[in-house]
């Protein structure tokens, strides 16, 4: 398939975009399970600051 490379180019940022929200999600969900309560609140202070 061809492709004008501007378009490949925004594609490929896209893609790697996605994948880097996806790391940083999972990374937040095993932050998050790690956490005991009172590291919970604290976890989530610092988050929402």
């Amino acid at each position: 398939m061809k492709m004008p490379w501007t378009l490949a180019r925004d594609f490929a940022e896209a893609v790697v975009r996605i994948e880097r929200e996806k790391l940083l999600a999972a990374a937040v969900a095993a932050r998050a399970a790690q956490a005991d309560e009172k590291g919970w609140e604290k976890w989530l202070k610092a988050v929402s600051a």
